[in-house]
């Protein structure tokens, strides 16, 4: 493989993982809003792991498009 077909896989895998970590983190919103506790604190759980794929995929993305 070339490096910018490289280049342009790794950009592909990164907004990929950005786009599913906020579709997660949106789908656990009904889950987040109720009265079961063990509800909350799961749904918690699952909006701090979608935060953490949005971020990797925001700094993957920005890393791989920056460099030259």
């Amino acid at each position: 493989m070339t490096p910018e077909a490289i280049k342009t896989m790794c950009k592909a895998v990164a907004l990929t993982v950005f786009t599913l970590g906020a579709f997660g983190s949106l789908l656990v919103v009904p889950y987040a809003i109720g009265w079961d506790l063990q509800l909350i604190a799961v749904s918690g759980v699952y909006f701090i792991a979608g935060a953490v794929m949005i971020t990797g995929g925001l700094f993957t993305y920005t890393y791989v498009t920056m460099q030259k």
